[in-house]
């Protein structure tokens, strides 16, 4: 089972769509999309905007990817 982005659970929990996400980041859907898969980060700003939109309920850095591990050789 895959886990879902905590920004898709806020928006299931509170009514909201991805197309109403976009409008509010000022982004396309298609981009949200990828950000919530983990394929592409958000901009600093986008992440404002995204965590504002949910009253600060989601955090600036859910929408960051975190930092690969580091491989000792």
């Amino acid at each position: 089972m895959t886990e879902s982005h905590p920004m898709l659970r806020w928006a299931d929990e509170n009514g909201k769509t991805v197309a109403d996400m976009a409008t509010a980041g000022g982004c396309s859907e298609s981009h949200l999309r990828n950000i919530f898969a983990g394929r592409k980060e958000a901009s600093l700003g986008l992440a404002k905007r995204l965590s504002e939109f949910s009253g600060g309920v989601v955090p600036m850095d859910a929408f960051l990817r975190p930092e690969p591990a580091e491989v000792r050789v």
